[in-house]
């Protein structure tokens, strides 16, 4: 227990030392508060930037769903890609022959280093999500209108569940790879192709994505979506625990 603390506490000075924290908490607030003014402002963006005497594009007015809506696709680009290399890096004392030696030496399952660290990165990362969606719900209610709570809960549990999913991944990625230039990049592409799989309906029903796609119905219809990303979740902890266990020392670092 004691281990899995310090290996906690160096990861939470790690973030907030290297300016990862700040960087996810100023990431999702940015499209919190960007994603409703967009969604009221974009009739006239379109207007101006198309209003020509050979094409005219009218759009309809924003509703609340609009407001929150843009806000998640944002969120789930940028700031997707921010969690998962705050996931990765968090196993980048692997990738170091002096902290690889420190940490194998010391601890006796690896388990005891790494998934602290990777709950300590999943955490950051709701919060920050969390933050952004609040400041979304704030100025939709303001600016656009009332949105439900129903909508709001669905859009919150798809898409934290989502993020954790593709931080295992990356997690995952970064074990197998131990280089964290590559392992970013890996996970990048991944996290970036996978909502494309919502777009088969075969897959849909079950599909993790369909978390992105689906969430603005309600949580209700979310439970495959759920149970499938929990599952690949486990899946990727659980792979990238044996293959750093099974890791000899690196001696290219």
């Amino acid at each position: 227990m004691s281990a899995s603390l310090a290996s906690a506490r160096v990861e939470i000075r790690r973030l907030t030392r290297s300016g990862l924290l700040i960087g996810l908490l100023a990431t999702f607030a940015f499209v919190g508060l960007s994603g409703p003014a967009l969604a009221l402002y974009m009739p006239e963006i379109l207007g101006t930037a198309t209003n020509t005497d050979q094409l005219i594009i009218e759009a309809a007015p924003a509703t609340p769903d609009d407001g929150i809506t843009l806000f998640n696709q944002s969120a789930m680009q940028l700031g997707l890609i921010l969690a998962v290399a705050v996931a990765v890096t968090s196993m980048a004392w692997d990738a170091r022959t002096g902290s690889s030696i420190y940490y194998r030496t010391r601890v006796t399952h690896l388990s005891t280093v790494t998934i602290p660290r990777l709950t300590v990165a999943w955490i950051a990362a709701i919060v920050a999500y969390s933050l952004g969606l609040l400041l979304a719900v704030v100025m939709t209610n303001l600016a656009i209108g009332r949105i439900s709570s129903d909508m709001v809960l669905g859009v919150w549990a798809g898409s934290t569940i989502y993020l954790v999913m593709t931080m295992a991944i990356g997690f995952l990625v970064m074990a197998l790879a131990r280089r964290t230039a590559p392992a970013i990049a890996v996970a990048t592409i991944l996290a970036l192709v996978l909502p494309l799989l919502s777009q088969f309906p075969a897959l849909s029903a079950w599909t993790p994505t369909t978390l992105l796609t689906g969430s603005t119905s309600g949580v209700q219809h979310l439970g495959l979506p759920i149970l499938s990303a929990l599952i690949v979740t486990a899946l990727c902890v659980g792979g990238a625990t044996l293959s750093t266990a099974k890791h000899s020392l690196r001696r290219d670092a």
